[in-house]
């Protein structure tokens, strides 16, 4: 059996749903991120499976002739747009699943407010997949659902970062006409176990038990993104997600996977057949696209995912882009971030050996924020670079004279 080492691993489980003798276990290491385990060695048969459906390792053609093509979209539906976190796309393409009698699968919240994945097959059903959801999600035995479907005849969607995307495709061994993959643009995914200790801290302050949860609350609008949620003695709590505890370690990436830090599946090719973001920086490319609900950006990879697209134009408003504009503002979508890993791995290990022992908002404070001297530093640096960008400015308009 040849894993790679954790720092590669992204835990997308292809590995343990394809063990025929089911002795691999995904189990949580002190961080809370679900790493592949041979629990049972003595029924390992060697056969090798678990390795070679690793995508890490697994060639998967990724390059297709003549695509993405790149859009911006926002569904017509104002009320579907509102409860989405950007264009309110992705529904669009759920629903025409469930239309054909097909399968949808997603991340949801379970009953205790983690995130899995699941499945559903109603339009009603599909709500549960409304909105991004910052924390990695626990595959479970979906992989081997989604198979039990397509074998049978089933039109399924299945949607997920790129990497659980890869995963499933590897696990899968060869290519269904009736699987439809959607992907997102993924900075990275935090911990579940830090996710877990937010919540708790949440429902201790609010002495009461979560009801209801939104990453992404437009609230006043799409780019002034909140944290909301809905407690069960019928308070809120709402935040923006820049200065909520949770949204702070998002922001900072100090809690992700380590794998998000050289994401292997950040490229123009993808394996999905339809890849959805948010299209930051629409009011640049198409101001007429920009009215600050949310619009999406689309890149469709495949001539299925194109067929698709198209089954639910006329429910959406769209606009084809280049797509280098369409990434333009979305970097993220083809490389990853250049981190200061000497800061990065400190601040890591401080917020790991402290969180089981510090209150969540006093444990972001000591672990996210930067010394005063620190601060001090990326002040100046920012006030140069904004002097240096207003003189350039100030000689372009010159010469223009």
């Amino acid at each position: 059996m040849a894993f790679f080492e954790n720092v590669h691993c992204t835990g997308c489980s292809a590995c343990y749903s394809i063990c025929p003798e089911n002795c691999i276990k995904m189990v949580a290491d002190e961080e809370g991120f679900l790493y592949p385990k041979i629990v049972e060695k003595e029924k390992c048969l060697d056969c090798k499976l678990c390795s070679e459906c690793c995508p890490l390792i697994k060639e998967i053609d990724r390059k297709k002739d003549g695509y993405p093509k790149t859009y911006a979209a926002m569904n017509k539906n104002e009320d579907i747009r509102k409860k989405s976190s950007s264009g309110g796309i992705f529904y669009l393409l759920a629903e025409e699943i469930i239309f054909q009698n097909g399968i949808v699968f997603g991340a949801k919240f379970s009953s205790e407010f983690s995130v899995i994945h699941g499945s559903e097959n109603t339009i009603k059903g599909i709500a549960e997949f409304y909105g991004s959801k910052y924390v990695q999600s626990t595959v479970g035995e979906t992989f081997r659902e989604c198979k039990e479907n397509l074998d049978g005849g089933k039109i399924v969607l299945y949607s997920g970062t790129p990497c659980q995307i890869e995963g499933l495709k590897a696990f899968l061994q060869c290519e269904y006409e009736n699987l439809y993959c959607v992907d997102i643009i993924c900075m990275s995914v935090p911990s579940p176990k830090l996710w877990e200790k937010y919540i708790n801290w949440q429902n201790l302050c609010y002495e009461s038990t979560t009801q209801k949860i939104s990453f992404r609350y437009k609230n006043p609008n799409w780019k002034q993104k909140s944290m909301r949620i809905e407690f069960n003695n019928g308070l809120v709590y709402l935040d923006r997600l820049s200065k909520d505890p949770y949204g702070r370690i998002f922001g900072s990436e100090i809690g992700s996977r380590y794998s998000c830090y050289d994401c292997r599946f950040r490229t123009i090719n993808r394996s999905s057949d339809i890849t959805i973001a948010d299209f930051w920086g629409i009011g640049n490319i198409l101001p007429e696209m920009d009215d600050d609900k949310g619009t999406s950006l689309i890149m469709v990879n495949t001539s299925k995912g194109e067929n698709l697209f198209e089954k639910m134009n006329s429910k959406c408003k769209t606009m084809s882009v280049k797509i280098e504009d369409g990434i333009k503002f979305n970097q993220r979508a083809i490389k990853n971030k250049k981190y200061n890993l000497k800061e990065l791995k400190k601040k890591r290990e401080k917020l790991f050996k402290y969180l089981d022992v510090l209150p969540f908002d006093i444990l972001v404070k000591k672990c996210v924020d930067d010394p005063i001297v620190i601060k001090g530093i990326k002040f100046i640096r920012r006030c140069f670079t904004k002097i240096k960008r207003i003189i350039k400015n100030m000689g372009t308009s010159l010469n223009k004279r």
